[in-house]
């Protein structure tokens, strides 16, 4: 279920209390293809949907009306999530909440509270602040053809991004080796998370194949039925 329109789009969350509960507000070629992702797994197999998804125009500046800052993310910003009338925004806490409220149990997509969550939630907030803000760095860098704040140049600024994402991947090497995925044998929503970071930096020319733990893991996650129906 996609809405495009503002009214649309206020609309889905007053009703979602009697209709459908949880509602994902999402831009394309954004951040918000990880949420995508992992409502992807959950929902494989289901006859329904979890979620309502409601697509905003960054551009149009859907994100950053009163409405929406006020009653879904006051950082006028994708994703966001609204859960039973509680707006969640930032993409690794929504994987969390997300895999803590629908991936435990019978889809085993999550771990249960206790040592190996910790390790999942672990990946995710690494994701996030390793891989993600210098992933970012580059692709502004890339994009505008200017310097940095702090007078670099686009070639010292992208240098320094590509720097800091080796320095990531080969930590993520290392710690793959010898694992199918990042918990063991037990695919979970934290591979998904970092899968589709990861999908995002090769658009930018980060090469995988450098690390082959890594790039033969991505291979592994990327052939799963749920991911493969969102190319």
């Amino acid at each position: 279920i996609v809405f495009k329109t503002e009214n649309s789009l206020l609309s889905a969350g007053k009703d979602s209390a009697t209709n459908m509960s949880l509602v994902f507000y999402f831009a394309p070629y954004s951040t918000a293809s990880v949420t995508n992702a992992v409502l992807a797994e959950l929902e494989h197999g289901l006859p329904t949907p979890l979620a309502q998804r409601v697509e905003v125009s960054l551009q149009a500046g859907d994100t950053k009306t009163p409405k929406y800052l006020s009653t879904i993310n006051p950082n006028g910003r994708v994703p966001a999530i609204v859960h039973n009338g509680v707006p969640i925004w930032e993409s690794a806490a929504i994987t969390m909440y997300l895999g803590e409220t629908f991936g435990v149990g019978d889809k085993s997509l999550y771990p249960p509270p206790g040592p190996t969550r910790g390790e999942a939630m672990k990946w995710i907030v690494w994701t996030n602040l390793t891989l993600a803000v210098p992933g970012q760095q580059l692709g502004t860098a890339l994009r505008a053809g200017g310097g940095g704040s702090g007078g670099e140049s686009e070639g010292e600024v992208a240098e320094k991004a590509r720097k800091e994402l080796a320095e990531g991947l080969q930590v993520l090497d290392g710690a793959l080796k010898g694992k199918e995925f990042l918990l063991g044998d037990q695919y979970t929503l934290a591979d998904t998370h970092l899968w589709s970071f990861l999908s995002w930096l090769t658009m930018m020319r980060v090469e995988l194949d450098k690390y082959p733990d890594v790039d033969g893991w991505m291979k592994r996650v990327g052939a799963r039925p749920a991911l493969q129906s969102l190319r």
